[in-house]
């Protein structure tokens, strides 16, 4: 029994060592963190508290009379989510490869949408210090989603809200 305990303690010691270099574990009360993906060639974040899960894209049900920007329904876990192509509504252009998209599901006004993008660039996380409202050269179209930004690196990081485009008056009439 002794053996085992050890065994166990020595596991958890082991976790915790390569544990120590996560970044959700190394950052500072403070700081900003949120979900990176890519629409299009632009990199965006969206606040952490806007995102409730992330998704491979799902099998989906096409909606007759929807405008190109809307992928479908799917049915996940028992539920259905609407399917929205971020780059689609925005720029026009759909995802020429919607199944290699990735969904972010917001829970915005009560209501579940899963918002597809092109790719999911993890979680990040920066200092507040980095943060600024001069914002990078950006799309006219993405304008009135981005309100801040994140500065690092030489690199910019805008933060796409997605509490906007769901309330976005554009965004609500899906229909043809």
């Amino acid at each position: 029994m002794q053996d085992i305990f050890q065994s166990l303690q020595e596991t958890d010691h082991k976790c915790r060592a390569r544990a120590a270099d996560l970044a959700i574990l190394n950052r500072k009360k403070g700081d900003w963190v949120g979900i990176g993906f890519r629409i299009g060639e632009t990199r965006l974040l969206s606040k952490m508290g806007e995102v409730t899960e992330i998704l491979e894209m799902p099998e989906f049900t096409r909606v007759p009379g929807a405008k190109p920007w809307v992928v479908g329904i799917a049915n996940v876990r028992g539920s259905l989510l609407p399917l929205m192509d971020i780059q689609g509504f925005i720029t026009g252009e759909v995802l020429k490869s919607r199944k290699d998209g990735r969904v972010l599901v917001a829970s915005l006004r009560g209501t579940h949408t899963g918002l597809v993008v092109n790719e999911i660039l993890g979680l990040r996380h920066f200092a507040l210090e980095e943060q600024t409202y001069e914002l990078p050269e950006i799309e006219n179209a993405l304008k009135p989603f981005i309100r801040q930004a994140f500065h690092r690196e030489h690199q910019y990081w805008p933060v796409f809200s997605l509490q906007a485009l769901i309330e976005d008056e554009r965004f609500l009439q899906a229909a043809l």
